[in-house]
């Protein structure tokens, strides 16, 4: 069984979507594609993965690189650059999503012998992180022509989930649904794994990811902080 999951980039997402506007233009002209890309909505987020898969592991060099703060400001910096990139190609209403509560990630809480306290030291990696971007996101959508940026920051809303699971339906929010039994962590869930009886009672699926449920509770409350009203399965702002 393959089990490598392939991770782009976001540059190398950013190209990718130069080959799609390329393609846009070929096929319906490039003003009408460009009056398309123009008023498009994106959506950016990023980050997670760069600390949990990289930096909080010490396998990979950036881990002894850069010290929490220092890698933190590399983050935000690659993050206004391509920012800028994605403006300078036409993207004007971008939303960039900020970090969630890592430390309380079923494997994190596992990697330092706990199964309910939280790796608080990954917390403040993220709401440092937060605090970089947010400020990023605001100067850019300040300079930058005909910017629309926002930041959707719901960390707190997702750390009360966590903190207090019966308040939002929830029973279990230190532990994932999809395990192998006892055999702690797993990568990801595989025809062997042993499931909950409810996800919908669970705050994360596996080791790494919220539950579909709580997936709903966070997007629909940034929703509602970037004041767009949901309607029937449609958004309108």
């Amino acid at each position: 069984m393959h089990l490598q999951i392939q991770r782009f980039s976001l540059y190398k997402q950013i190209e990718l979507f130069q080959g799609t506007q390329a393609f846009m233009r070929e096929k319906i002209g490039r003003a009408a594609a460009d009056k398309l890309f123009g008023e498009a909505y994106y959506v950016v987020a990023m980050g997670a993965n760069d600390f949990i898969n990289n930096y909080l592991l010490p396998v990979y060099s950036d881990s002894w690189t850069y010290n929490g703060e220092t890698f933190v400001k590399y983050m935000v910096t690659t993050l206004e650059a391509q920012l800028r990139l994605l403006h300078g190609l036409g993207a004007r209403r971008v939303t960039f999503f900020g970090l969630g509560p890592m430390g309380c990630i079923p494997l994190q809480r596992l990697l330092q012998r706990s199964s309910t306290a939280c790796q608080e030291s990954t917390n403040k990696l993220a709401l440092s992180f937060n605090k970089q971007a947010g400020a990023v996101i605001k100067q850019l959508a300040a300079s930058l022509p005909n910017a629309t940026f926002q930041f959707g920051d719901v960390y707190d809303y997702f750390q009360d989930i966590i903190d207090r699971p019966y308040v939002h339906g929830f029973n279990n929010s230190h532990a994932p649904c999809c395990t192998l039994g006892k055999v702690r962590p797993t990568l990801t869930c595989t025809p062997l794994s042993t499931l909950c009886k409810d996800r919908s009672k669970y705050v994360f699926w596996d080791e790494y990811h919220p539950t579909d449920r709580a997936n709903e509770l966070i997007a629909l409350e940034t929703l509602k902080r970037l004041n767009i009203t949901v309607v029937a399965n449609t958004t309108s702002t």
